[in-house]
């Protein structure tokens, strides 16, 4: 389960002095204050003040489990809420699921399905050990209900399996075929949610062609990847990040910026640096094929920010790494900063002749020291700081669920 304020400040050991949505503020002294960006949510508002989300589930009146901070409720039976929607997964044989902190686990016939609660939504991945029979395969499928609320975004049925290949869901005749031809296990993974962040690939066997024009996007919603590589085509990937900074006072000056990032896999046969570009592509719609096409070449017509994150080379993975300092005018203190990511090789248009990626841990990741976080420095202006100690120490006082 996910409680990152909390993660945030057991790593400071700083007072907290300031409360958002999407960040929580320190106190370093002197003066000056060190904002960490999420982004996903990581406080929820109640009653006037900022409260730390906490993904647990807890045990409503209705026999549902939810969250404090939510609208999303999830039984043991399999049946998902959010407002009048409702979504279940029927499966082959299941037995009542089993609470395991922010999950439910249901065990079935050739698999497993396991729901979350998200701190913007709800995930479920449904891991399957075998390929289904035609009937077996309808009951993977989550029936619908209702109308989803639209501050939430529905993801695609998408499927992975064993070998990286993924399948997006468009009827049961050809998702029963691949399933057929898959490598086992294979993770099916229907959600809703509000994204933070993209990867867009461009594919092509022409290197120049796969450079500037886009195919499609990373299914995943745990991971990112960044670099090149050929299997047959040209394969290029490229990082999309963004981080709700409205929550710094227009009057500050910001003194430093970092960007931390943790990778999860390192397949860079040909090391690189991971390059970070000032792209603003806020409000950008990635399933538009234009508007995902416009996002895709801002990543090499854009300005380079002030250093890197790092080379790949002597990278450990699962090991979070904080970049060079950062541009301290890039920073939106009125909105959205937002980033790219992507190999200097491909920057440069030098061709792979192998692998040279890496996967990042993105910000709806299990684990939540290996998210990404934006560290922003700043001195508040006039007695800003005194005005948002007690703020802070006024949102810490109660708690509670109203579920």
């Amino acid at each position: 389960m996910a409680n990152w304020a909390r993660l945030q400040e057991q790593l400071t050991g700083l007072p907290v002095v300031k409360r958002a949505k999407h960040s929580i503020h320190f106190d370093k002294g002197n003066g000056e204050i060190v904002a960490n960006f999420s982004g996903k949510p990581c406080h929820y508002e109640e009653n006037g003040l900022w409260k730390p989300i906490d993904t647990k589930l807890l045990l409503l009146p209705d026999g549902f489990y939810g969250s404090p901070h939510s609208d999303v409720k999830i039984h043991k039976d399999g049946r998902v809420k959010a407002g009048g929607y409702q979504q279940k997964s029927a499966l082959v044989n299941a037995k009542e699921g089993v609470v395991d902190g922010d999950r439910i686990v249901r065990e079935f016939e050739f698999g497993t399905q396991y729901l979350y609660m998200k701190e913007d939504g709800f995930r479920q991945e449904t891991v399957i050990t075998r390929p289904p029979t035609t009937a077996e395969a309808k009951y993977l499928i989550a029936s619908e209900s209702g109308e989803l609320p639209s501050k939430y975004k529905r993801s695609d049925i998408t499927a992975v399996d064993a070998d990286g290949a993924v399948h997006e869901f468009v009827n049961l005749g050809q998702f029963k075929k691949w399933l057929d031809a898959a490598a086992y296990p294979v993770t099916i993974d229907p959600d809703f949610a509000a994204a933070t962040s993209n990867d867009i690939r461009g594919e092509n066997a022409t290197y120049s062609i796969a450079r500037s024009t886009s195919t499609d996007r990373n299914m995943s919603s745990n991971y990112k990847q960044i670099g090149q590589y050929k299997p047959a085509n040209f394969r290029i990937q490229r990082t999309f990040i963004e981080f709700d900074t409205s929550s710094i006072d227009d009057g500050a000056t910001i003194t430093q910026v970092n960007l931390k990032l943790t990778c999860l896999t390192d397949l860079s046969e040909t090391d690189f640096d991971v390059q970070i570009v000032k792209a603003d592509w806020h409000g950008l719609n990635i399933n538009n094929a234009a508007q995902r096409e416009t996002i895709y070449d801002m990543a090499l017509s854009a300005d380079l920010d002030d250093a890197i994150w790092r080379n790949t080379n002597g990278i450990s993975t699962n090991t979070p790494y904080t970049s060079g300092n950062l541009s301290t005018g890039w920073i939106d203190k009125t909105g959205y900063t937002c980033y790219a990511l992507i190999s200097k090789r491909d920057r440069d248009a030098t061709e792979p002749s192998g692998n040279e990626l890496i996967y990042i841990a993105d910000s709806d990741d299990p684990t939540e020291s290996y998210r990404p976080v934006l560290s922003v420095t700043y001195a508040a202006a006039g007695g800003a700081l005194l005005r948002v100690n007690m703020n802070a120490n006024m949102q810490s006082l109660s708690g509670g669920f109203h579920g």
